[in-house]
């Protein structure tokens, strides 16, 4: 199964993984570039191989993935500009800047 949650930041502190088996392994927050604000209202997009695993508006900053171990291209559109990062499982700490 695949689960997100996605919140404030520091939501790593404190957000469990409904399933125990499969904890959160991928995490990535959306910020300004101009002044590392947090940003909300981001359309998501996570793909493996081109194909579209989850398809979210992230309702907060920072969005945690339980996800099979591999290579995920995390896509986030903000404002009309869509930008993306390819990650590994286990990365805690990916960001997307507009």
């Amino acid at each position: 199964m695949l689960y997100y949650v996605c919140g404030r930041p520091g939501i790593d502190a404190h957000a469990k993984s409904p399933d125990q088996a499969h904890p959160f392994n991928l995490a990535i927050s959306f910020v300004s570039a101009s002044n590392g604000a947090p940003l909300s209202h981001v359309a998501v997009r996570l793909r493996r191989h081109g194909r579209v695993l989850m398809d979210f508006v992230a309702q907060g900053p920072e969005c945690l993935f339980s996800v099979p171990e591999a290579d995920y291209r995390i896509e986030g559109t903000y404002r009309g500009e869509m930008k993306f990062e390819i990650v590994q499982t286990g990365t805690m700490n990916a960001q997307i800047k507009w």
